[in-house]
Protein backbone atom coordinates (compact mmCIF):
# COMPACT_ATOMS: atom_id res chain seq x y z
CA UNK A 1 0.00 0.00 0.00
CA UNK A 2 1.48 3.11 -0.51
CA UNK A 3 1.93 6.40 1.83
CA UNK A 4 -1.82 7.67 2.68
CA UNK A 5 0.11 11.52 1.53
CA UNK A 6 -3.94 12.95 2.38
CA UNK A 7 -3.78 12.40 6.09
CA UNK A 8 -0.68 12.39 6.49
CA UNK A 9 -0.23 15.78 5.20
CA UNK A 10 -3.06 16.55 7.28
CA UNK A 11 -1.75 16.17 10.28
CA UNK A 12 1.38 17.17 9.88
CA UNK A 13 -0.43 20.44 8.76
CA UNK A 14 -2.38 20.27 12.07
CA UNK A 15 1.23 19.93 13.97
CA UNK A 16 2.77 22.63 12.53
CA UNK A 17 0.26 24.90 12.73
CA UNK A 18 -1.07 24.18 16.21
CA UNK A 19 1.78 26.64 18.17
CA UNK A 20 0.67 29.38 15.86
CA UNK A 21 -3.28 28.98 16.82
CA UNK A 22 -2.24 28.39 20.43
CA UNK A 23 -0.30 30.81 21.24
CA UNK A 24 -2.73 33.85 19.39
CA UNK A 25 -5.64 32.71 21.58
CA UNK A 26 -2.96 33.28 24.55
CA UNK A 27 -3.37 37.17 26.21
CA UNK A 28 -0.64 39.05 25.09
CA UNK A 29 1.19 39.45 28.35
CA UNK A 30 1.41 35.70 28.57
CA UNK A 31 2.04 35.08 24.89
CA UNK A 32 5.06 37.53 25.26
CA UNK A 33 6.49 36.02 28.21
CA UNK A 34 5.91 31.91 26.70
CA UNK A 35 8.22 33.43 23.55
CA UNK A 36 11.19 34.20 25.80
CA UNK A 37 11.24 30.91 27.21
CA UNK A 38 13.27 29.44 23.67
CA UNK A 39 14.04 26.29 24.12
CA UNK A 40 10.44 25.28 25.92
CA UNK A 41 8.92 26.57 22.68
CA UNK A 42 11.20 24.42 19.89
CA UNK A 43 10.96 21.35 22.13
CA UNK A 44 7.45 21.58 22.97
CA UNK A 45 6.82 22.69 18.71
CA UNK A 46 9.39 20.76 16.84
CA UNK A 47 9.61 18.04 18.70
CA UNK A 48 5.97 16.55 18.04
CA UNK A 49 6.60 17.16 14.39
CA UNK A 50 10.18 15.63 14.68
CA UNK A 51 8.17 12.09 16.29
CA UNK A 52 6.06 12.51 14.04
CA UNK A 53 8.06 12.28 11.01
CA UNK A 54 10.22 9.40 12.66
CA UNK A 55 6.49 7.61 12.42
CA UNK A 56 5.78 7.99 9.22
CA UNK A 57 9.04 7.24 7.79
CA UNK A 58 8.93 3.68 10.03
CA UNK A 59 5.87 3.23 8.50
CA UNK A 60 7.35 3.73 4.60
CA UNK A 61 10.11 1.76 5.42
CA UNK A 62 8.37 -1.43 6.83
CA UNK A 63 5.78 -1.03 3.68
CA UNK A 64 8.20 -0.80 1.54
CA UNK A 65 9.94 -3.73 -0.52
CA UNK A 66 13.19 -2.66 0.51
CA UNK A 67 12.35 -4.27 4.28
CA UNK A 68 11.96 -7.69 3.05
CA UNK A 69 8.40 -8.50 4.98
CA UNK A 70 6.67 -9.25 1.79
CA UNK A 71 3.47 -7.94 3.29
CA UNK A 72 0.11 -8.18 1.99
CA UNK A 73 -2.08 -5.26 0.92
CA UNK A 74 -4.18 -5.28 3.90
CA UNK A 75 -1.36 -6.19 6.20
CA UNK A 76 0.34 -2.69 4.66
CA UNK A 77 -3.15 -0.96 5.07
CA UNK A 78 -2.64 -2.19 8.86
CA UNK A 79 0.23 -0.55 9.35
CA UNK A 80 -0.63 2.61 8.25
CA UNK A 81 -3.87 2.67 10.35
CA UNK A 82 -1.56 1.54 13.31
CA UNK A 83 0.24 4.52 12.07
CA UNK A 84 -2.11 7.22 11.38
CA UNK A 85 -3.99 6.51 15.37
CA UNK A 86 -0.33 7.02 16.81
CA UNK A 87 0.07 10.50 14.54
CA UNK A 88 -3.67 11.55 15.75
CA UNK A 89 -2.40 11.09 19.51
CA UNK A 90 0.62 12.93 18.99
CA UNK A 91 -1.59 16.02 17.66
CA UNK A 92 -3.76 15.20 20.58
CA UNK A 93 -1.27 15.00 23.16
CA UNK A 94 0.92 17.98 21.90
CA UNK A 95 -2.52 19.80 22.00
CA UNK A 96 -3.29 19.03 25.70
CA UNK A 97 0.64 19.49 26.65
CA UNK A 98 0.71 22.95 25.28
CA UNK A 99 -2.81 24.32 26.45
CA UNK A 100 -1.59 23.44 29.97
CA UNK A 101 2.12 24.55 29.74
CA UNK A 102 0.98 27.98 28.22
CA UNK A 103 -2.02 28.31 30.53
CA UNK A 104 -1.58 31.79 32.94
CA UNK A 105 -1.58 29.76 35.80
CA UNK A 106 1.31 27.60 34.75
CA UNK A 107 3.91 29.69 33.32
CA UNK A 108 3.38 31.78 36.54
CA UNK A 109 4.05 28.26 38.54
CA UNK A 110 7.26 27.70 35.84
CA UNK A 111 8.93 31.11 36.51
CA UNK A 112 8.30 31.16 40.53
CA UNK A 113 10.16 27.46 40.46
CA UNK A 114 12.82 28.97 38.46
CA UNK A 115 13.31 31.82 40.22
CA UNK A 116 13.44 29.39 43.39
CA UNK A 117 16.29 27.65 42.18
CA UNK A 118 18.83 30.72 43.19
CA UNK A 119 17.40 30.60 47.07
CA UNK A 120 19.56 27.10 47.68
CA UNK A 121 22.66 28.60 45.24
CA UNK A 122 22.88 32.33 46.33
CA UNK A 123 19.92 33.00 48.94
CA UNK A 124 17.87 34.84 46.54
CA UNK A 125 15.98 34.21 43.53
CA UNK A 126 16.96 34.33 40.34
CA UNK A 127 16.77 37.71 39.04
CA UNK A 128 16.17 36.51 35.13
CA UNK A 129 13.19 34.71 36.17
CA UNK A 130 12.17 37.26 38.93
CA UNK A 131 12.18 40.36 36.34
CA UNK A 132 10.05 38.03 33.81
CA UNK A 133 8.00 36.93 36.29
CA UNK A 134 7.49 41.14 37.43
CA UNK A 135 7.14 41.70 33.89
CA UNK A 136 4.13 39.34 33.22
CA UNK A 137 2.69 41.05 36.89
CA UNK A 138 2.55 44.73 35.07
CA UNK A 139 1.40 43.55 32.03
CA UNK A 140 -1.70 41.64 33.67
CA UNK A 141 -5.19 43.29 33.92
CA UNK A 142 -6.17 44.05 37.61
CA UNK A 143 -7.76 41.33 39.36
CA UNK A 144 -6.78 37.36 39.63
CA UNK A 145 -4.07 38.11 37.20
CA UNK A 146 -2.02 40.10 39.07
CA UNK A 147 -2.74 38.13 42.30
CA UNK A 148 -1.51 34.99 40.98
CA UNK A 149 2.18 36.89 40.39
CA UNK A 150 1.56 38.57 43.54
CA UNK A 151 0.91 35.34 45.00
CA UNK A 152 4.22 33.64 43.56
CA UNK A 153 6.37 36.60 45.06
CA UNK A 154 5.00 35.69 48.38
CA UNK A 155 6.01 32.60 48.21
CA UNK A 156 9.66 33.48 46.68
CA UNK A 157 9.83 36.05 50.18
CA UNK A 158 8.66 33.24 52.36
CA UNK A 159 11.13 30.46 50.94
CA UNK A 160 14.32 33.44 50.73
CA UNK A 161 13.38 33.72 54.94
CA UNK A 162 12.98 30.59 55.47
CA UNK A 163 16.89 29.93 54.77
CA UNK A 164 19.18 30.05 57.74
CA UNK A 165 21.75 31.91 55.94
CA UNK A 166 18.74 35.34 55.23
CA UNK A 167 20.09 38.63 56.66
CA UNK A 168 17.43 40.50 55.31
CA UNK A 169 19.41 42.05 52.16
CA UNK A 170 18.28 39.46 49.95
CA UNK A 171 14.45 40.76 48.50
CA UNK A 172 15.60 44.16 47.10
CA UNK A 173 14.51 43.47 43.94
CA UNK A 174 11.51 41.57 44.37
CA UNK A 175 10.17 44.37 46.82
CA UNK A 176 10.73 46.83 43.67
CA UNK A 177 9.20 44.40 41.85
CA UNK A 178 5.83 44.40 43.94
CA UNK A 179 5.86 48.24 43.36
CA UNK A 180 6.11 47.87 39.81
CA UNK A 181 3.39 45.25 39.27
CA UNK A 182 0.65 47.54 41.60
CA UNK A 183 1.43 50.81 40.59
CA UNK A 184 4.04 50.70 37.74
CA UNK A 185 2.40 49.44 35.06
CA UNK A 186 -0.60 50.57 32.53
CA UNK A 187 -2.54 48.46 34.68
CA UNK A 188 -2.95 49.70 38.27
CA UNK A 189 -3.91 46.65 40.70
CA UNK A 190 -7.05 46.33 42.11
CA UNK A 191 -8.73 46.61 46.07
CA UNK A 192 -7.43 42.83 46.43
CA UNK A 193 -4.57 42.93 44.59
CA UNK A 194 -3.29 45.69 46.93
CA UNK A 195 -4.50 43.71 49.78
CA UNK A 196 -2.15 40.60 48.41
CA UNK A 197 0.39 42.90 48.27
CA UNK A 198 -0.12 43.81 51.96
CA UNK A 199 -0.13 40.47 53.20
CA UNK A 200 3.07 40.27 51.02
CA UNK A 201 4.57 43.46 53.06
CA UNK A 202 3.59 42.05 56.54
CA UNK A 203 5.35 38.75 55.80
CA UNK A 204 7.82 40.47 54.92
CA UNK A 205 8.56 43.17 57.80
CA UNK A 206 7.47 40.54 60.30
CA UNK A 207 10.45 38.13 59.56
CA UNK A 208 12.81 41.43 59.07
CA UNK A 209 12.35 43.27 61.91
CA UNK A 210 14.73 42.79 64.52
CA UNK A 211 17.51 43.14 62.03
CA UNK A 212 19.59 46.08 62.61
CA UNK A 213 20.67 47.71 58.74
CA UNK A 214 17.91 45.49 57.08
CA UNK A 215 17.76 46.85 52.76
CA UNK A 216 14.81 44.68 52.79
CA UNK A 217 13.41 46.20 55.24
CA UNK A 218 13.78 49.62 54.72
CA UNK A 219 12.54 49.07 50.95
CA UNK A 220 9.05 47.32 52.48
CA UNK A 221 8.60 50.31 54.62
CA UNK A 222 8.80 52.43 51.55
CA UNK A 223 6.63 50.88 49.33
CA UNK A 224 3.73 50.38 52.36
CA UNK A 225 3.67 54.46 52.15
CA UNK A 226 3.74 54.25 48.41
CA UNK A 227 1.06 51.47 48.34
CA UNK A 228 -0.81 53.02 51.11
CA UNK A 229 -1.01 56.30 49.63
CA UNK A 230 -2.57 54.65 46.29
CA UNK A 231 -4.71 52.79 47.77
CA UNK A 232 -6.67 55.96 48.33
CA UNK A 233 -8.61 55.74 45.22
CA UNK A 234 -10.55 52.84 46.80
CA UNK A 235 -13.57 53.23 49.18
CA UNK A 236 -12.01 50.36 51.20
CA UNK A 237 -10.78 51.98 54.39
CA UNK A 238 -9.28 48.60 55.77
CA UNK A 239 -7.05 48.15 52.43
CA UNK A 240 -5.56 51.44 53.61
CA UNK A 241 -5.17 50.95 57.33
CA UNK A 242 -3.30 47.56 56.57
CA UNK A 243 -0.62 49.36 55.28
CA UNK A 244 -0.71 51.29 58.49
CA UNK A 245 -0.54 48.81 60.37
CA UNK A 246 2.58 47.22 58.74
CA UNK A 247 4.26 50.97 59.54
CA UNK A 248 3.12 50.99 62.75
CA UNK A 249 4.71 47.71 63.16
CA UNK A 250 8.47 48.17 61.32
CA UNK A 251 8.37 51.96 63.03
CA UNK A 252 8.71 50.45 66.73
CA UNK A 253 11.38 47.74 66.31
CA UNK A 254 14.80 48.33 68.28
CA UNK A 255 16.26 50.86 65.63
CA UNK A 256 15.16 54.04 65.68
CA UNK A 257 15.91 54.48 61.93
CA UNK A 258 13.14 52.82 61.03
CA UNK A 259 10.66 54.86 63.07
CA UNK A 260 11.72 57.82 60.77
CA UNK A 261 11.15 55.99 57.82
CA UNK A 262 7.64 54.58 59.36
CA UNK A 263 6.92 58.30 60.88
CA UNK A 264 7.10 59.58 57.41
CA UNK A 265 5.21 57.32 55.54
CA UNK A 266 2.35 57.76 57.55
CA UNK A 267 2.56 61.26 57.63
CA UNK A 268 2.55 60.58 54.05
CA UNK A 269 -0.74 58.67 53.96
CA UNK A 270 -2.48 60.69 56.49
CA UNK A 271 -2.06 64.04 54.76
CA UNK A 272 -2.76 62.61 52.15
CA UNK A 273 -6.06 60.95 53.19
CA UNK A 274 -7.32 64.16 55.22
CA UNK A 275 -6.77 66.04 52.11
CA UNK A 276 -8.84 63.93 50.26
CA UNK A 277 -11.70 63.48 52.60
CA UNK A 278 -10.58 59.77 54.11
CA UNK A 279 -11.04 60.83 57.63
CA UNK A 280 -10.99 56.84 59.38
CA UNK A 281 -7.49 56.35 57.56
CA UNK A 282 -6.19 59.98 58.37
CA UNK A 283 -7.15 59.55 62.11
CA UNK A 284 -5.56 56.29 62.18
CA UNK A 285 -2.51 56.76 60.66
CA UNK A 286 -2.43 59.95 63.35
CA UNK A 287 -3.09 57.49 65.84
CA UNK A 288 -0.21 55.54 64.88
CA UNK A 289 1.96 57.97 64.74
CA UNK A 290 1.03 59.13 68.29
CA UNK A 291 2.15 55.56 69.18
CA UNK A 292 5.48 55.82 67.56
CA UNK A 293 6.05 59.18 69.62
CA UNK A 294 5.01 57.60 72.99
CA UNK A 295 7.31 54.94 72.14
CA UNK A 296 10.66 57.33 71.82
CA UNK A 297 9.36 60.25 73.42
CA UNK A 298 10.50 63.07 74.23
CA UNK A 299 11.33 63.36 70.25
CA UNK A 300 12.56 65.45 67.81
CA UNK A 301 14.07 65.78 64.15
CA UNK A 302 11.91 63.81 61.57
CA UNK A 303 9.45 62.13 63.73
CA UNK A 304 8.21 65.39 65.38
CA UNK A 305 7.99 66.86 62.34
CA UNK A 306 5.99 64.37 60.95
CA UNK A 307 3.70 64.40 63.80
CA UNK A 308 3.13 67.86 64.27
CA UNK A 309 2.94 68.15 60.26
CA UNK A 310 0.26 66.13 60.35
CA UNK A 311 -2.13 67.22 63.54
CA UNK A 312 -1.42 70.74 61.51
CA UNK A 313 -3.68 68.59 58.56
CA UNK A 314 -6.17 68.09 61.60
CA UNK A 315 -6.47 71.61 62.94
CA UNK A 316 -6.74 73.35 59.58
CA UNK A 317 -10.09 71.21 58.92
CA UNK A 318 -12.73 73.17 60.60
CA UNK A 319 -13.52 73.58 64.09
CA UNK A 320 -14.52 70.13 64.84
CA UNK A 321 -10.84 69.32 63.06
CA UNK A 322 -9.27 71.80 65.40
CA UNK A 323 -11.19 70.32 68.42
CA UNK A 324 -9.89 67.01 67.81
CA UNK A 325 -6.04 68.07 66.99
CA UNK A 326 -6.23 69.58 70.32
CA UNK A 327 -5.82 65.98 71.97
CA UNK A 328 -2.50 65.23 70.18
CA UNK A 329 -1.17 68.42 71.68
CA UNK A 330 1.47 67.53 74.53
CA UNK A 331 4.47 69.75 74.82
CA UNK A 332 5.76 66.96 77.40
CA UNK A 333 6.20 64.47 74.02
CA UNK A 334 8.37 67.09 72.25
CA UNK A 335 12.24 67.79 73.07
CA UNK A 336 11.87 71.20 72.11
CA UNK A 337 9.27 74.01 72.84
CA UNK A 338 6.13 73.36 70.77
CA UNK A 339 6.50 76.69 69.30
CA UNK A 340 10.01 76.24 68.44
CA UNK A 341 9.44 72.68 67.20
CA UNK A 342 6.78 73.95 64.78
CA UNK A 343 9.21 76.49 63.08
CA UNK A 344 11.44 73.60 63.07
CA UNK A 345 8.87 71.78 61.48
CA UNK A 346 7.98 74.31 58.73
CA UNK A 347 11.36 75.52 58.18
CA UNK A 348 11.51 71.75 57.24
CA UNK A 349 8.14 71.56 54.71
CA UNK A 350 9.71 74.46 53.39
CA UNK A 351 12.93 72.69 52.15
CA UNK A 352 11.02 69.83 51.28
CA UNK A 353 8.60 71.42 48.91
CA UNK A 354 5.19 70.94 51.45
CA UNK A 355 4.20 73.63 51.11
CA UNK A 356 0.39 73.01 51.95
CA UNK A 357 1.65 71.37 55.53
CA UNK A 358 3.81 74.42 56.06
CA UNK A 359 0.75 76.87 55.70
CA UNK A 360 -1.44 74.80 58.23
CA UNK A 361 1.71 74.65 60.61
CA UNK A 362 1.49 78.70 60.36
CA UNK A 363 -2.07 78.96 61.12
CA UNK A 364 -1.36 76.52 64.08
CA UNK A 365 1.84 78.47 65.24
CA UNK A 366 -0.74 81.46 64.87
CA UNK A 367 -3.24 80.06 67.48
CA UNK A 368 -0.85 78.61 69.98
CA UNK A 369 1.10 81.59 70.19
CA UNK A 370 -1.72 83.86 70.05
CA UNK A 371 -3.29 82.03 72.76
CA UNK A 372 -3.34 83.21 76.75
CA UNK A 373 -0.96 82.05 78.62
CA UNK A 374 -2.09 79.16 81.67
CA UNK A 375 -2.18 80.76 85.07
CA UNK A 376 0.29 78.78 86.92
Amino acid sequence: MALPLDSVATIFIFLIGLPAILLQTLPAEVRHTVLQERRQVAVFTVGPIVVATLAVIAGAYLTSPAAGLSMTEDEAEMVWLVIETFLIGICGSAALVLTERWRRKSVVRRLRRAAARGIESRGRPVEEELMALVELGVQSRPGEDKTLVIDALDALVGETQARPGYDGAQLEELVKGLEDVLVGGAHTGSPGNFKAGADLLERLVWEASGRSDSDDLKMSVQLAGILGRAALRYEQPHDQIKFLEILAFAGEGEDTGYSTWASQALFEIGSEAIESGRILVAMTALSKLESLVFTYSPVSGELANDYIGLVAHFHARGPTGRDYSREFVDPELFAAPLPELIRTARAACIQGARFQTGDHLARLLSEIESAPAQPN
